[in-house]
């Protein structure tokens, strides 16, 4: 009585926490008719390769005698680890950094002649690409508005989830970690140095190492104005709840599947060992989530292998009931979630688990979650990320009639999912586009 009575005083406090945001639901035609936008990864090499070809051209035949040119001791690991951070938090700004670079060039040498030609064509080739993402940029940004305009409800985001939704959030801890070593570990050389040294003279510190803390300042400025631009970006989307289509073939978004889990929230009924809180628990990647036990008696093998077939097919879109024989066809036709966050391309939207009608089809199981909003070269082939609550890629076991003695044949059409559920003894279902023979 006590554990219910702390329960419901912490939902009390949440729900007094929670903000309220406009909602709007997305139907399918206005998420498939969202433009397409050029491919990260051809901004990125679009970006970087030219960029590395015209530093190579003039390090190396245009101007070999200049100074300010000389690499020297520069290959180290912080200067390697703040260019890792550069390539990797600049994303779809790629293009605007590549532009400042050939302008510094510019300004430097004061080129003539050939390389002159050269730095200017590229010069525009890099602000031809950056214009057109700022465009596409606003034109989605533009709909997210539109969007947030026709809203005539709202629903309550929860603290925890908003705090998700900040901008620096956007950006990995791991480039954080990158950023700021590229930093930390030429300051510790330079200080142990300068300590270590009798006369504890300034002048005397290695240019080289100098040059590195530069270069990892730089990193560190870098990912602090990618934030900035998040930041802009989500003040000019505004605050915004969007009902989504599930979708891997149309649309902005790509989609993480997290299986061999289950919601960390208890069961009403009690029962479940997965989330018995006595029970000492994997630290998970995914902290709503915890690891689904096969010897579990409300999710492991046996029970669910004791399923009737209409109970079975109550559950058969939970991902946690196939174990590692999930793959994309368990996504029905019309699953949606409810997300907030977006706010134009590299943005990375949180799931919200709240309640809402979903008016144009149902609540997609927990475990399907929003990935960064960017363009592949080709949407009709994307498909789920299947990860485990660690963040680990989870390698897929198929089904072998030859080695696996089958109990029972199960059609998932009442489950509105295409194929059959094949029950193997002593092991999670198998999903099959076609009945096992």
């Amino acid at each position: 009585m006590e554990q219910l009575k702390a329960r419901y005083a912490a939902d009390g406090a949440r729900a007094a926490d929670s903000k309220p945001v406009p909602f709007y639901s997305v139907s399918e035609e206005e998420w498939r008719s969202i433009p397409r936008d050029i491919p990260n990864v051809m901004v990125l090499l679009a970006s970087w390769l030219p960029l590395i070809a015209l530093n190579v051209y003039l390090f190396r035949f245009a101007y070999p005698d200049r100074e300010e040119l000389e690499l020297g001791g520069l290959l180290t690991f912080s200067v390697i680890a703040a260019c890792i951070a550069v390539m990797w938090a600049a994303c779809r700004i790629a293009p605007w950094l590549a532009l400042t670079a050939t302008a510094a060039l510019y300004l430097i040498l004061q080129p003539e002649g050939v390389p002159q030609l050269v730095l200017l064509g590229c010069g525009a080739f890099f602000g031809l690409l950056a214009l057109t993402g700022l465009c596409n940029q606003l034109r989605f940004i533009a709909r997210l508005r539109r969007w947030r305009a026709l809203s005539s409800s709202t629903v309550e985001i929860p603290p925890e989830q908003r705090a998700r939704l900040h901008a620096y959030r956007q950006l990995p801890k791991s480039l954080w970690y990158l950023a700021l070593g590229s930093m930390i570990y030429p300051m510790l050389k330079l200080a142990w140095q300068f300590f270590t040294d009798a006369k504890q003279v300034f002048n005397a510190l290695d240019r080289d190492r100098i040059d590195s803390l530069v270069i990892g300042v730089a990193a560190l400025a870098l990912c602090l104005v990618v934030v900035l631009v998040r930041f802009i970006e989500q003040q000019l989307a505004g605050n915004l709840a969007l009902e989504i289509p599930l979708a891997r073939g149309y649309g902005p978004l790509s989609f993480t599947a997290v299986g061999k889990v289950v919601p960390a929230e208890p069961l009403p009924g009690g029962g479940c060992d997965c989330t018995n809180p006595d029970r000492e628990s994997k630290t998970l990647e995914y902290e709503q989530f915890v690891e689904c036990l096969d010897s579990c008696r409300v999710h492991g093998i046996a029970a669910v292998n004791s399923l009737s077939p209409a109970e079975f097919l109550r559950v058969a879109d939970q991902p946690w009931v196939w174990g590692e024989h999930v793959n994309d066809a368990l996504v029905r036709g019309g699953d949606r979630m409810v997300i907030a966050g977006l706010s134009g391309w590299d943005s990375i939207p949180v799931r919200l688990e709240v309640r809402t009608v979903f008016a144009q089809g149902r609540q997609a199981a927990a475990n399907y979650l929003p990935r960064r909003a960017a363009e592949p070269r080709k949407r009709a082939t994307r498909g789920l990320r299947w990860r485990d609550g660690a963040d680990s890629t989870i390698e897929v076991e198929r089904f072998n009639p030859d080695t696996m003695p089958e109990f029972e044949r199960i059609s998932l059409a009442g489950a509105g999912i295409d194929g059959y559920a094949v029950r193997v003894r002593s092991r999670r279902p198998f999903i099959c586009e076609h009945p096992a023979r």
